[in-house]
């Protein structure tokens, strides 16, 4: 699976990973991407990449990594974690 296909995955989730409302979800990359680049070439951070609804997204980027895990009391990691174990059918550690 390259990366722009695990991207596609990822925005034909069903539900937002952070708040769990159901609905249109949006890839939030835990490790940035950064102003500039080709979001459609295949990166690796594409992998990083968790579902998250509109208002969670603007959310995290208000707040921050840390605050936004805080607030929500998730890891982020682990959700990618999750996601990518999900959909490449790898055991989780």
């Amino acid at each position: 699976m390259t990366p722009t296909d695990y991207i596609d995955i990822i925005r034909n989730e069903k539900h937002c990973s952070v708040c769990m409302k159901k609905g249109a979800v949006e890839p939030h990359h835990i490790n940035q991407i950064g102003m500039g680049r080709d979001r459609k070439r295949e990166l690796v951070e594409h992998y990083s990449a968790i579902p998250v609804c509109r208002q969670c997204h603007t959310t995290y980027h208000n707040l921050g990594m840390k605050e936004f895990q805080f607030k929500f009391d998730i890891n982020v990691y682990e959700l990618a974690h999750y996601y990518l174990s999900k959909h490449l059918h790898i055991e989780n550690i």
